[in-house]
């Protein structure tokens, strides 16, 4: 993959391959991001180095279908078209906002196994929240949770040095602020909605309707309609679309669901991806159903 690059995402590239560890993005929107870890793995798989993408932009990812955070390892030049070796840690929200805790220990989780895998680097791509106190908050508890050796930071004007000035006194980070290419779009929310009902249609494509006894499965999470009132349980098992995770007994998120019925008996009908059915023994619910043209809304 031909990419043009400035100076110092090679300064990045050659510390990376010396001294090697986790490597934290941070950026606004559309400041590139997504452009530096393509460029990133595709010259450290060049070199022979095992590299993992931890994908926790969950609004706009492209490893895994949003609401979630996809791991993937690359030990030769990736296909970004067809992207093997994908795991996912269902969120079940396209923003961090009122999921930072349930955010972060995806993150967390991912990042170990990315470590368990032996990735000699691993890059952690983040949301575009950056701004005001919510945006600082969680990415200084994400530096903070996982200690990266490298802060990666694109800017355009300045706009992430409240985040950066609390570790440049510390000299374990490696610090490196780095310019926005020049070519970057800016996407419309439009834009934005589209490319995440597209990426949900393509996850679920080929999906069939499958049947679980919630009686023995447990059932996590709440869901809360768009006053903020909790949906009882009764209820929320029968709204049509619901998004669901549905994780195995290590708390391994196996794949989507979306709810299509619940029969009598309490029999939930499922329509997922999943061949095994019988390896679900946790539904994680969200707050949003996908239509039949998959676009997302709050229940």
């Amino acid at each position: 993959m031909e990419i043009s690059a400035p100076k110092e995402w090679f300064d990045v590239l050659e510390n990376l391959k010396e001294e090697k560890g986790i490597a934290l993005l941070l950026g606004a929107t559309d400041t590139g991001k997504s452009t530096l870890v393509k460029f990133i793995i595709s010259n450290l798989c060049q070199r022979g180095i095992k590299t993992a993408l931890v994908d926790a932009d969950i609004g706009q990812s492209f490893i895994g279908p949003p609401t979630t955070i996809g791991l993937a390892i690359f030990e030769s030049l990736p296909d970004w078209e067809i992207i093997q070796q994908q795991e996912i840690f269902f969120v079940g929200s396209t923003t961090p906002e009122g999921h930072f805790p349930i955010h972060l220990r995806g993150v967390k989780r991912m990042v170990d196994k990315a470590v368990s895998y032996s990735a000699e680097v691993i890059l952690v791509d983040t949301t575009g929240f950056i701004l005001g106190e919510g945006g600082k908050e969680l990415k200084t508890r994400k530096i903070n949770l996982l200690s990266p050796r490298f802060i990666l930071a694109l800017q355009r004007s300045g706009e992430l040095e409240n985040i950066l000035n609390l570790y440049k006194e510390n000299p374990f980070y490696k610090i490196f602020r780095l310019p926005v290419p020049e070519k970057t779009r800016s996407k419309s929310m439009e834009e934005r909605r589209m490319y995440r009902s597209k990426k949900f249609q393509t996850y679920f494509k080929g999906s069939k309707v499958k049947e679980l006894a919630t009686r023995e499965i447990k059932i996590e999470g709440e869901v809360i309609d768009s006053s903020g009132f909790t949906i009882p349980l009764d209820w929320a098992l029968q709204v049509k679309g619901l998004l669901i995770g549905l994780k195995d007994i290590d708390e391994n998120t196996l794949a989507l669901g979306m709810i299509d019925r619940m029969e009598e008996g309490m029999a939930l009908r499922v329509f997922t991806p999943l061949e095994n059915i019988g390896e679900v023994k946790t539904i994680q619910l969200s707050s949003l159903e996908l239509s039949s043209s998959y676009e997302e809304e709050r229940v």
